[in-house]
């Protein structure tokens, strides 16, 4: 008995997607529940499961070959002996000119790729900026080649230079920069593309405050062990996104997005936060964000982060949205303007909370100040609506305790 594996959906918004890594070679036993291969869609790269046990007859495409959800891409055999049979009926269809998913008796055919080891992102990209082949690697553990499966096999290339080439002035590579940008991942390319189509057909306009965040910083320092206590540890970002959620509660116009000429109102309060990953910045959504306590809304964006930095956040995790938050803040930068994340209207950017010169009652001193920038999509808010909305941001981060309220 065959059993079809194919393109899933993850998501409710995804529509095509692409295997970035077989975790499997035709030939291999599976069991049901085992990571198959990944996919990478626009957003996040997962692990997808065998949805039966049995022997991997072959694969239908290779890998970053997009193709639509449900499109048949390998099967899985009950016995062993099935792989060769169906591996010689593809040769065959090839042979009289078929296309590689159709057989003589009408079956897909299965045409076999090049059997290679899967890597994980920090290995593929060590393996550009190093220029080593991933297809000679080994993995020295497990069955996936790691970074350091990388770093050593690039000591072992210099080992074997000769003496003599270590004075001899490197040969230019013109062609460089093309060759990495040939390698770039679907998921790089195809998110290089939604935010380039997102900055040139959504107006982009950017507001910008200085906030008084003395009593943030207080605020937040009395109630860290009451946080700690119950498993989790507060950062400011919890508190950003309280306030966004709050804003977006008071203001529905902004909750709201552009679609086919129309302003569609959101049914819920979602707010997005971008996390960094190896090689990867995903946006997890935090649902129903206005109907959680700091706490709670701490809890889940700790949730969250710990599934994107471990590669298990799921396409649902990052759909839909209202708005998005990015904080910097931790990287020492001041202040920034993101580019929207579409459909959303709206985008805050925060940096560094710093002592910084400030006037206050008319008497310069020093305070903990931070700058929140706003980019908004002008067909959605104008001036105005964008300069409320900010001046509301403000007023909560400046008297925090409203947002415990």
């Amino acid at each position: 008995m065959r059993h079809d594996v194919v393109m899933p959906q993850l998501g409710l918004t995804m529509t095509e997607g692409s295997v970035s890594t077989w975790l499997k070679k035709p030939g291999d036993s599976v069991r049901k529940g085992e990571a198959l291969f990944c996919v990478e869609t626009d957003k996040v790269e997962m692990e997808v499961e065998a949805t039966a046990s049995g022997f991997v007859a072959g694969q239908l495409i290779e890998p970053q070959k997009v193709v639509p959800v449900g499109t048949v891409i390998a099967v899985i055999v009950d016995r062993q002996e099935e792989v060769e049979s169906i591996e010689a009926l593809s040769l065959a269809a090839a042979a009289v000119g078929k296309s590689p998913l159709q057989a003589a008796n009408g079956t897909t055919a299965l045409r076999p790729v090049t059997p290679q080891y899967p890597a994980s992102p920090l290995a593929k990209r060590l393996s550009k900026e190093l220029g080593i082949d991933l297809r000679e690697l080994t993995p020295a553990r497990g069955g996936r080649i790691s970074a350091d499966d990388v770093h050593r096999a690039a000591a072992m290339r210099r080992e074997r230079q000769p003496e003599a080439s270590v004075n001899m002035p490197a040969p230019s590579q013109p062609a460089s920069v093309s060759a990495v940008e040939s390698q770039l991942s679907t998921g790089r390319a195809v998110m290089a593309d939604r935010l380039s189509e997102s900055f040139q057909r959504a107006p982009h306009f950017y507001l910008g405050v200085e906030i008084d965040a003395t009593h943030l910083v207080d605020l937040r320092n009395r109630i860290l062990n009451a946080g700690e206590k119950s498993g989790v540890r507060l950062t400011y970002t919890d508190f950003f996104l309280k306030a966004i959620a709050r804003v977006l509660t008071e203001y529905a116009e902004a909750n709201a997005f552009w679609k086919d000429g129309k302003i569609l109102t959101h049914g819920s309060v979602d707010v997005g936060f971008a996390a960094q990953t190896d090689d990867r910045l995903l946006v997890p959504v935090i649902r129903g964000i206005d109907q959680l306590t700091l706490l709670s809304i701490a809890r889940e964006r700790s949730r969250l982060t710990e599934k994107a930095r471990t590669g298990k956040l799921m396409l649902t995790d990052m759909e839909g949205g209202s708005a998005t938050l990015s904080n910097l803040g931790a990287f020492g930068i001041d202040w920034f303007q993101a580019i929207l994340n579409p459909p959303q209207s709206v985008i805050i950017a925060t940096g560094r909370i710093a002592k910084r010169p400030f006037v206050l009652n008319d008497t310069l001193g020093v305070r903990d100040t931070l700058m929140i920038t706003a980019s908004i999509d002008h067909r959605v808010l104008d001036g105005i609506a964008g300069a409320r909305i900010l001046g509301r941001l403000r007023e909560l981060l400046e008297d925090p305790a409203m947002l415990l309220l």
